[in-house]
Protein backbone atom coordinates (compact mmCIF):
# COMPACT_ATOMS: atom_id res chain seq x y z
CA UNK A 1 0.00 0.00 0.00
CA UNK A 2 1.07 3.57 -0.66
CA UNK A 3 -0.39 7.07 -0.34
CA UNK A 4 -1.93 9.09 -3.18
CA UNK A 5 -3.83 12.36 -3.58
CA UNK A 6 -7.13 11.07 -4.98
CA UNK A 7 -9.99 13.09 -6.48
CA UNK A 8 -13.30 12.53 -4.70
CA UNK A 9 -16.92 12.84 -5.85
CA UNK A 10 -17.21 16.46 -4.70
CA UNK A 11 -14.24 17.80 -6.67
CA UNK A 12 -11.96 17.57 -3.67
CA UNK A 13 -8.65 15.84 -3.19
CA UNK A 14 -7.82 13.71 -0.18
CA UNK A 15 -4.82 11.57 0.70
CA UNK A 16 -5.75 7.91 0.68
CA UNK A 17 -4.06 4.55 0.92
CA UNK A 18 -4.09 2.80 -2.45
CA UNK A 19 -2.95 -0.61 -3.56
CA UNK A 20 0.25 -0.90 -5.57
CA UNK A 21 -0.62 -1.63 -9.19
CA UNK A 22 1.01 -4.79 -10.56
CA UNK A 23 3.72 -4.34 -13.18
CA UNK A 24 2.88 -5.33 -16.72
CA UNK A 25 5.27 -6.24 -19.49
CA UNK A 26 7.69 -3.37 -20.15
CA UNK A 27 6.62 -1.38 -17.10
CA UNK A 28 8.49 0.03 -14.11
CA UNK A 29 7.44 1.35 -10.73
CA UNK A 30 8.74 4.83 -9.93
CA UNK A 31 9.18 6.06 -6.38
CA UNK A 32 8.13 9.67 -6.90
CA UNK A 33 10.52 12.37 -5.69
CA UNK A 34 8.80 15.52 -7.00
CA UNK A 35 5.70 16.18 -9.10
CA UNK A 36 4.70 19.58 -10.46
CA UNK A 37 1.17 21.00 -10.35
CA UNK A 38 0.26 21.95 -13.92
CA UNK A 39 -2.35 24.17 -15.57
CA UNK A 40 -3.78 21.11 -17.32
CA UNK A 41 -4.31 19.57 -13.86
CA UNK A 42 -6.53 22.55 -13.09
CA UNK A 43 -8.56 21.96 -16.27
CA UNK A 44 -9.02 18.29 -15.41
CA UNK A 45 -9.94 19.08 -11.82
CA UNK A 46 -12.33 21.97 -12.39
CA UNK A 47 -13.55 21.88 -16.03
CA UNK A 48 -14.60 18.30 -16.72
CA UNK A 49 -18.39 17.75 -16.86
CA UNK A 50 -18.17 15.30 -13.98
CA UNK A 51 -15.52 15.02 -11.27
CA UNK A 52 -12.77 12.55 -12.17
CA UNK A 53 -13.58 10.57 -9.06
CA UNK A 54 -10.91 8.09 -8.07
CA UNK A 55 -8.32 9.59 -10.41
CA UNK A 56 -4.80 10.64 -9.45
CA UNK A 57 -3.36 13.65 -11.27
CA UNK A 58 0.30 14.42 -11.93
CA UNK A 59 2.43 14.13 -15.06
CA UNK A 60 5.45 16.41 -14.38
CA UNK A 61 7.61 14.20 -12.21
CA UNK A 62 10.93 12.72 -11.27
CA UNK A 63 11.92 9.84 -9.05
CA UNK A 64 13.90 6.66 -8.78
CA UNK A 65 13.11 3.29 -10.27
CA UNK A 66 11.81 1.13 -7.46
CA UNK A 67 10.89 -2.03 -9.34
CA UNK A 68 11.34 -3.34 -12.88
CA UNK A 69 8.76 -5.47 -14.62
CA UNK A 70 9.24 -8.24 -17.17
CA UNK A 71 10.54 -7.33 -20.61
CA UNK A 72 12.30 -4.12 -19.54
CA UNK A 73 15.65 -3.60 -21.21
CA UNK A 74 18.04 -0.91 -19.97
CA UNK A 75 16.48 0.16 -16.67
CA UNK A 76 17.29 -0.97 -13.16
CA UNK A 77 16.23 -0.28 -9.59
CA UNK A 78 17.77 2.88 -8.17
CA UNK A 79 18.05 4.75 -11.48
CA UNK A 80 17.25 8.48 -11.18
CA UNK A 81 14.74 9.36 -13.88
CA UNK A 82 12.41 11.99 -15.27
CA UNK A 83 9.34 10.87 -17.18
CA UNK A 84 8.16 11.92 -20.64
CA UNK A 85 4.47 11.10 -20.10
CA UNK A 86 3.58 10.18 -23.69
CA UNK A 87 3.38 6.60 -24.97
CA UNK A 88 3.49 6.78 -28.77
CA UNK A 89 0.66 4.88 -30.42
CA UNK A 90 2.71 4.04 -33.51
CA UNK A 91 -0.24 4.64 -35.84
CA UNK A 92 -1.06 8.38 -35.97
CA UNK A 93 0.43 10.86 -38.45
CA UNK A 94 3.03 12.06 -35.95
CA UNK A 95 4.17 8.53 -35.13
CA UNK A 96 4.34 7.51 -38.80
CA UNK A 97 6.39 10.60 -39.69
CA UNK A 98 9.05 10.87 -36.95
CA UNK A 99 11.15 13.27 -39.02
CA UNK A 100 8.50 15.96 -38.32
CA UNK A 101 9.14 15.82 -34.55
CA UNK A 102 5.38 15.75 -33.99
CA UNK A 103 3.33 14.92 -30.91
CA UNK A 104 1.28 11.74 -30.53
CA UNK A 105 -1.96 13.15 -29.11
CA UNK A 106 -3.39 9.69 -28.42
CA UNK A 107 -0.26 8.82 -26.47
CA UNK A 108 -0.48 12.09 -24.55
CA UNK A 109 -4.08 11.51 -23.48
CA UNK A 110 -3.25 8.02 -22.26
CA UNK A 111 -0.23 9.09 -20.20
CA UNK A 112 0.10 9.28 -16.41
CA UNK A 113 -2.17 11.87 -14.82
CA UNK A 114 -4.49 11.78 -17.84
CA UNK A 115 -5.46 8.32 -19.07
CA UNK A 116 -3.78 6.41 -16.26
CA UNK A 117 -3.00 7.15 -12.58
CA UNK A 118 -0.54 9.99 -12.13
CA UNK A 119 2.34 10.84 -9.86
CA UNK A 120 0.66 12.72 -7.01
CA UNK A 121 1.43 9.59 -5.07
CA UNK A 122 4.27 7.77 -3.33
CA UNK A 123 4.76 5.63 -6.43
CA UNK A 124 3.41 5.24 -9.95
CA UNK A 125 3.66 2.62 -12.70
CA UNK A 126 4.69 3.75 -16.21
CA UNK A 127 6.07 2.17 -19.38
CA UNK A 128 9.87 2.02 -19.31
CA UNK A 129 9.89 3.79 -22.70
CA UNK A 130 8.91 7.00 -20.88
CA UNK A 131 12.09 7.12 -18.78
CA UNK A 132 14.89 9.62 -19.31
CA UNK A 133 18.00 9.33 -17.14
CA UNK A 134 18.63 12.41 -15.01
CA UNK A 135 22.22 13.53 -15.67
CA UNK A 136 24.75 13.40 -12.86
CA UNK A 137 24.87 16.75 -11.09
CA UNK A 138 21.22 17.58 -11.75
CA UNK A 139 19.02 17.18 -8.67
CA UNK A 140 15.58 15.60 -8.93
CA UNK A 141 13.88 18.79 -7.69
CA UNK A 142 15.21 20.83 -10.58
CA UNK A 143 14.72 17.99 -13.07
CA UNK A 144 10.98 18.08 -12.25
CA UNK A 145 10.83 21.20 -14.48
CA UNK A 146 11.80 19.18 -17.56
CA UNK A 147 8.25 18.47 -18.73
CA UNK A 148 6.89 22.06 -18.54
CA UNK A 149 10.17 23.42 -19.92
CA UNK A 150 9.78 21.06 -22.89
CA UNK A 151 6.39 22.70 -23.56
CA UNK A 152 8.13 26.07 -23.65
CA UNK A 153 10.99 24.78 -25.81
CA UNK A 154 8.53 23.50 -28.40
CA UNK A 155 6.63 26.80 -28.46
CA UNK A 156 9.85 28.72 -29.08
CA UNK A 157 10.86 26.27 -31.82
CA UNK A 158 7.45 26.61 -33.48
CA UNK A 159 7.77 30.40 -33.47
CA UNK A 160 10.88 30.32 -35.63
CA UNK A 161 12.54 33.20 -33.76
CA UNK A 162 16.30 33.63 -33.59
CA UNK A 163 18.87 35.72 -31.75
CA UNK A 164 18.26 39.40 -32.41
CA UNK A 165 14.47 39.07 -32.82
CA UNK A 166 11.99 40.93 -30.63
CA UNK A 167 9.40 38.70 -28.94
CA UNK A 168 6.28 39.26 -26.85
CA UNK A 169 5.25 36.66 -24.24
CA UNK A 170 1.66 36.84 -23.04
CA UNK A 171 1.37 35.65 -19.45
CA UNK A 172 3.88 35.42 -16.60
CA UNK A 173 2.73 32.09 -15.22
CA UNK A 174 4.93 28.98 -15.16
CA UNK A 175 4.84 28.37 -18.92
CA UNK A 176 5.28 32.06 -19.75
CA UNK A 177 8.38 32.36 -17.58
CA UNK A 178 9.75 29.06 -18.87
CA UNK A 179 9.27 30.44 -22.40
CA UNK A 180 11.34 33.45 -21.32
CA UNK A 181 14.08 31.11 -20.12
CA UNK A 182 13.89 29.03 -23.30
CA UNK A 183 14.25 32.23 -25.35
CA UNK A 184 17.21 33.33 -23.24
CA UNK A 185 18.88 29.95 -23.70
CA UNK A 186 18.75 30.54 -27.47
CA UNK A 187 20.29 33.99 -27.22
CA UNK A 188 17.01 35.94 -27.58
CA UNK A 189 17.00 38.83 -25.13
CA UNK A 190 14.64 41.52 -26.51
CA UNK A 191 11.53 40.22 -24.72
CA UNK A 192 8.35 41.90 -23.51
CA UNK A 193 6.17 40.02 -21.00
CA UNK A 194 2.51 41.01 -20.69
CA UNK A 195 0.78 40.18 -17.40
CA UNK A 196 -2.34 41.63 -15.70
CA UNK A 197 -1.37 40.53 -12.16
CA UNK A 198 0.79 43.13 -10.41
CA UNK A 199 2.67 40.63 -8.22
CA UNK A 200 3.53 38.46 -11.21
CA UNK A 201 4.70 41.51 -13.18
CA UNK A 202 7.10 42.38 -10.38
CA UNK A 203 8.30 38.78 -10.21
CA UNK A 204 8.76 38.54 -14.00
CA UNK A 205 11.08 41.56 -13.94
CA UNK A 206 13.62 39.49 -12.02
CA UNK A 207 14.05 37.40 -15.17
CA UNK A 208 15.63 40.31 -17.03
CA UNK A 209 12.73 41.22 -19.31
CA UNK A 210 10.56 44.26 -19.95
CA UNK A 211 7.14 43.80 -18.33
CA UNK A 212 3.85 45.58 -18.92
CA UNK A 213 0.14 45.40 -18.14
CA UNK A 214 -2.18 44.43 -21.03
CA UNK A 215 -3.59 47.97 -21.34
CA UNK A 216 -0.09 49.31 -22.04
CA UNK A 217 0.88 46.59 -24.51
CA UNK A 218 1.09 48.70 -27.68
CA UNK A 219 3.22 51.43 -26.10
CA UNK A 220 5.55 48.89 -24.50
CA UNK A 221 5.93 46.90 -27.73
CA UNK A 222 6.87 50.10 -29.57
CA UNK A 223 9.81 50.42 -27.19
CA UNK A 224 11.36 47.08 -28.19
CA UNK A 225 14.57 47.14 -30.21
CA UNK A 226 12.88 45.89 -33.36
CA UNK A 227 9.55 44.82 -34.86
CA UNK A 228 7.76 42.03 -33.00
CA UNK A 229 8.57 38.83 -34.87
CA UNK A 230 6.55 36.52 -32.64
CA UNK A 231 4.00 36.51 -29.87
CA UNK A 232 3.82 33.44 -27.64
CA UNK A 233 0.45 33.21 -25.91
CA UNK A 234 0.79 31.29 -22.64
CA UNK A 235 -2.40 32.54 -20.98
CA UNK A 236 -5.25 30.20 -21.89
CA UNK A 237 -7.33 33.39 -22.28
CA UNK A 238 -9.20 33.66 -25.59
CA UNK A 239 -9.19 37.48 -25.57
CA UNK A 240 -5.40 37.55 -25.89
CA UNK A 241 -5.38 36.58 -29.56
CA UNK A 242 -6.79 39.94 -30.64
CA UNK A 243 -4.27 41.79 -28.47
CA UNK A 244 -1.42 39.81 -29.98
CA UNK A 245 -2.46 40.73 -33.50
CA UNK A 246 -2.29 44.40 -32.62
CA UNK A 247 1.48 44.34 -32.04
CA UNK A 248 2.72 41.63 -34.38
CA UNK A 249 4.91 42.89 -37.24
CA UNK A 250 4.45 42.02 -40.90
CA UNK A 251 4.90 38.27 -41.56
CA UNK A 252 5.09 37.59 -37.83
CA UNK A 253 3.89 34.51 -35.99
CA UNK A 254 1.54 33.92 -33.07
CA UNK A 255 2.09 30.67 -31.19
CA UNK A 256 -0.78 29.57 -28.93
CA UNK A 257 0.48 27.45 -26.03
CA UNK A 258 -2.27 28.17 -23.47
CA UNK A 259 -5.45 26.10 -23.51
CA UNK A 260 -8.41 28.47 -24.02
CA UNK A 261 -11.87 26.91 -23.83
CA UNK A 262 -13.82 29.99 -24.96
CA UNK A 263 -14.14 31.27 -28.57
CA UNK A 264 -11.71 33.97 -29.68
CA UNK A 265 -12.50 37.05 -31.74
CA UNK A 266 -10.10 38.43 -34.33
CA UNK A 267 -10.22 40.59 -37.44
CA UNK A 268 -9.24 38.32 -40.36
CA UNK A 269 -8.25 41.33 -42.47
CA UNK A 270 -5.34 42.01 -40.11
CA UNK A 271 -4.06 38.46 -40.62
CA UNK A 272 -4.48 38.68 -44.40
CA UNK A 273 -3.00 42.13 -45.01
CA UNK A 274 0.00 41.55 -42.73
CA UNK A 275 0.48 37.94 -43.87
CA UNK A 276 0.54 36.69 -40.31
CA UNK A 277 0.79 33.10 -39.15
CA UNK A 278 -1.25 31.67 -36.26
CA UNK A 279 -0.16 28.24 -35.05
CA UNK A 280 -0.70 26.00 -32.07
CA UNK A 281 1.88 24.23 -29.96
CA UNK A 282 1.03 21.30 -27.75
CA UNK A 283 3.22 19.25 -25.44
CA UNK A 284 6.60 18.23 -26.93
CA UNK A 285 8.53 15.69 -28.93
CA UNK A 286 11.44 13.65 -27.62
CA UNK A 287 13.72 16.24 -29.20
CA UNK A 288 12.06 19.04 -27.19
CA UNK A 289 12.22 16.97 -24.00
CA UNK A 290 15.91 16.23 -24.53
CA UNK A 291 16.70 19.92 -25.14
CA UNK A 292 14.83 20.87 -21.97
CA UNK A 293 16.66 18.30 -19.85
CA UNK A 294 20.02 19.32 -21.32
CA UNK A 295 19.31 23.01 -20.63
CA UNK A 296 18.51 22.27 -16.99
CA UNK A 297 21.61 20.11 -16.60
CA UNK A 298 23.76 22.87 -18.12
CA UNK A 299 22.35 25.48 -15.72
CA UNK A 300 20.91 27.63 -18.53
CA UNK A 301 17.51 27.88 -16.80
CA UNK A 302 16.73 30.00 -13.73
CA UNK A 303 15.12 27.02 -12.03
CA UNK A 304 15.59 28.10 -8.41
CA UNK A 305 13.47 31.21 -8.94
CA UNK A 306 10.71 29.36 -10.80
CA UNK A 307 10.01 26.82 -8.04
CA UNK A 308 8.22 28.91 -5.44
CA UNK A 309 6.71 26.22 -3.16
CA UNK A 310 7.23 22.58 -2.27
CA UNK A 311 4.31 20.92 -0.50
CA UNK A 312 3.26 17.46 0.63
CA UNK A 313 0.36 15.39 -0.66
CA UNK A 314 -1.87 16.83 2.05
CA UNK A 315 -1.49 20.30 0.51
CA UNK A 316 -2.65 19.35 -3.00
CA UNK A 317 -6.34 20.20 -2.57
CA UNK A 318 -5.63 23.71 -1.24
CA UNK A 319 -2.97 24.34 -3.89
CA UNK A 320 -5.33 23.39 -6.71
CA UNK A 321 -8.05 25.68 -5.36
CA UNK A 322 -5.73 28.66 -4.83
CA UNK A 323 -4.12 28.28 -8.25
CA UNK A 324 -7.50 27.81 -9.91
CA UNK A 325 -8.94 30.91 -8.23
CA UNK A 326 -5.90 33.01 -9.10
CA UNK A 327 -5.32 33.83 -5.42
CA UNK A 328 -2.01 32.01 -5.09
CA UNK A 329 1.24 33.97 -5.12
CA UNK A 330 3.05 30.88 -6.36
CA UNK A 331 4.47 30.38 -9.83
CA UNK A 332 5.50 26.73 -9.79
CA UNK A 333 4.37 24.38 -7.05
CA UNK A 334 6.07 21.03 -6.63
CA UNK A 335 4.61 18.19 -4.59
CA UNK A 336 7.05 16.03 -2.63
CA UNK A 337 5.06 12.91 -1.64
CA UNK A 338 7.45 11.96 1.15
CA UNK A 339 7.26 15.42 2.73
Amino acid sequence: MSKAAVIGDGRSVSVRSVGDAPLGDGEVRIDVAYCGVCGSDLHLFFDTPEPMSGHVLGHEFTGTVGEVGPGVDGGSAGDRVVILPIEDCGECFACRNPELDGVCIAGLTQGPGLGRPGALADSVVVPASMLFAVPDGLDLRTAALTEPLAVAVRGVWRSGVAAGDSVVVMGAGPIGLLVVEALHSRGITDILVVEPNTDRRVFAQTFGVVVTAPEDLCAAAAGLAGPVRAVLDCTGNSTVLGQALSVLAYSGTIVILGIAIEPAELLPMVVTVNELTIIGSTAYSRRDFTEALDSLAAGRINSSALITSVIGLDGVDAALRELGAGTSRDVKVLVQPGR
